[in-house]
């Protein structure tokens, strides 16, 4: 194997990637790659190679994900887009998340209701809304289920509150009542919901 070329990252200047034999082979942090004397040209072995993907990117993955966890909890999706915005290589991947779930640092049930409650309670979203959401976190559709079921069920007073901010006189016409019900409708609240909801200003 022999290393082909090392660019600089476009999104990190103090990232690198490194070719070998013509193709991407990993990112790497610029300090790293001065440190084990990687450079263009350079012969590379299979078990230097290996020591480097299981060893140095591994633990600087790691490193990265815990960090990136650290905020606040993520989805084992959203570890998995921070860790290959970073160019590191499938493997590592899909090896520091199997050790983040092994010790629950990515639980992507516990998220969805956290998420989900949190939802419901300090944004007023209904359930198809924080069902949306949570499909494009990349939690599963199992997950999803477990996370609705925890909800409070749908009081009607929570979309009266809702109302009552925007609606300044009653009645209301037509025209106004249906532009309220496609804002409940954007916020995951069920159409018969809404409708009772909104009887009570006609």
């Amino acid at each position: 194997m022999k290393i082909t070329d090392i660019q600089t990252q476009s999104k990190n200047e103090n990232r690198v990637s490194v070719f070998i034999d013509n193709k991407f082979a990993f990112g790497l942090e610029k300090a790293d790659c001065y440190f084990m004397g990687l450079k263009i040209g350079m012969k590379i072995s299979k078990e230097k190679y290996d020591y480097i993907l299981n060893n140095t990117l591994y633990t600087k993955a790691y490193q990265k994900a815990d960090r990136f966890l650290g905020f606040k909890m993520r989805t084992e999706k959203e570890v998995y887009i921070k860790l290959k915005d970073l160019e590191y290589p499938e493997e590592i991947i899909t090896k520091v998340i199997k050790t983040l779930k092994k010790y629950n640092y990515i639980n992507d049930t516990q998220y969805a209701i956290l998420y989900a409650k949190d939802c419901q309670k300090l944004k007023k979203w209904g359930e198809a809304r924080i069902k949306l959401e949570l499909i494009k976190k990349g939690v599963s559709s199992q997950d999803i289920s477990v996370a609705l079921n925890e909800l409070e069920d749908v009081n009607i007073d929570m979309i009266t509150s809702l109302l009552e901010k925007r609606i300044k006189s009653t009645p209301i016409d037509f025209k106004e009542k249906q532009k309220h019900f496609n804002f409940l409708l954007r916020r995951g609240f069920k159409s018969e919901d809404i409708k009772r909801a909104l009887e009570k200003y006609c």
